[in-house]
């Protein structure tokens, strides 16, 4: 029987067959010359400012807890988000099962000058591309849907046309085709995308697989509500965190991105 991950997939598939009868691939092609210029995720991770780093994702739905928000505004929320020191923006495109639109983020790449990642379940070449022309910085592949070959052409296309990808993790097969591909911004995803169910265990568990491995970039992913998490998994190795369902659940999303950047902690006594 198909978990809803398979399901998402084969969904995807027959949407694909779709786009690609309306929009070619030389259309999209001719789209990216008319956007801006890429902000490299990498490097904006990597830059000395105070705070941890969050990848805020916008997020309207999932297939596990339905709606996540009532009022949704994502352009009010991508301002919020890069008002409130959110290093990059994660951008859900999925429309069937998240509720989200890829001209959310052609929008938001001209509302905030934070780098964006388009976040779908994307297999195919022609997404890379379309990842681009709508205004992404960076694009995601789940590596326990593609195969180590396949995960390597899409990081390296995506390498060609100036996107980064995040390649998520979720056990150790997933590490093993993430390395394999030559991966240089690694998530380890704490849900597991065919039940719903998180465990920070895993994270836990994998951040082993990287001891040694200066040069990756490590984003923990899922099931972070609050501060002393990001504490206690930046103190093992990680480099930055992707919130989506606590930041878009908070009663006011500002006030929680501040929580988990640092800046609104409570500073002890002295």
């Amino acid at each position: 029987m198909a978990n809803i991950l398979d399901k998402i997939f084969d969904a995807k598939k027959a949407e694909l067959e779709e786009t690609r009868r309306k929009v070619s691939l030389a259309e999209v092609k001719n789209k990216i010359r008319d956007q801006r210029d890429v902000i490299p995720i990498g490097d904006a991770l990597q830059a000395s400012t105070e705070g941890s780093k969050i990848i805020a994702e916008i997020k309207r739905r999932t297939p596990f807890k339905g709606d996540l928000v009532e009022q949704f505004d994502p352009l009010g929320i991508a301002r919020t988000y890069a008002d409130g020191g959110a290093t990059a923006i994660s951008i859900l495109t999925e429309s069937r099962f998240f509720g989200g639109k890829l001209e959310t983020v052609a929008e938001a790449s001209q509302t905030v000058t934070v780098p964006l990642l388009r976040k779908d379940f994307i297999f195919a070449e022609y997404q890379v591309y379309e990842s681009r022309a709508c205004g992404a910085d960076g694009f995601l592949l789940i590596a326990t849907s593609l195969d180590k070959n396949q995960l390597k052409d899409l990081l390296e296309l995506g390498k060609e046309i100036g996107l980064t990808a995040l390649v998520e993790t979720h056990h150790e097969r997933d590490m093993e085709k993430a390395f394999h591909a030559g991966v240089e911004l690694l998530g380890i995803n704490n849900r597991d995308l065919t039940t719903g169910k998180t465990d920070l265990e895993i994270s836990r568990r994998l951040l082993k697989e990287t001891r040694g491995m200066d040069n990756l970039l490590l984003v923990c992913e899922s099931g972070i509500d609050n501060r002393a998490q990001i504490d206690e998994f930046e103190g093992l190795g990680m480099h930055a965190f992707l919130i989506g369902e606590s930041l878009m659940k908070a009663d006011n999303i500002s006030d929680k991105l501040q929580e988990f950047t640092g800046h609104g902690k409570t500073q002890p006594a002295r």
